[in-house]
């Protein structure tokens, strides 16, 4: 899944880990500058900082 960080004023502070492969620094780095990052898993108190990308697909209308 992509999360982004909500408020750029509010970054993450802690040491969570969003990996199933163990923690990685450079993940809080990439969610604290801004940038949309992908993640296995998002701890419980982490929601409170960062949000979650939905995709959104267009439709493409039928012609006649």
């Amino acid at each position: 899944m992509k999360i982004k960080l909500k408020n750029k004023d509010n970054p993450v502070r802690q040491l969570w880990c969003f990996m199933y492969t163990g923690y990685e620094s450079s993940i809080i780095d990439k969610i604290n500058s801004g940038k949309q990052v992908e993640v296995d898993k998002v701890p419980k108190p982490a929601w409170e900082f960062v949000e979650k990308i939905e995709n959104k697909k267009k439709k493409k209308k039928e012609s006649k």
